[in-house]
């Protein structure tokens, strides 16, 4: 039952870090008018997207 509660724990704390990470970077994507905004792509990085 530990490892039950361990493993809550861990997607509590995910789903809290990236609705946090979601809020903080939603300014920094309405501040560009060109619609290009910074994302992280999955084996790839940090890079411009832009939503077409």
């Amino acid at each position: 039952m530990k490892s039950f509660k361990r493993v809550a724990a861990v997607l509590a704390t995910t789903a809290v870090a990236v609705t946090t990470f979601g809020v903080l970077s939603a300014p920094a994507h309405a501040q560009r008018a060109d619609g290009w905004y910074r994302c992280y792509v999955s084996d790839h990085g940090w890079m411009w997207c832009l939503d077409v």
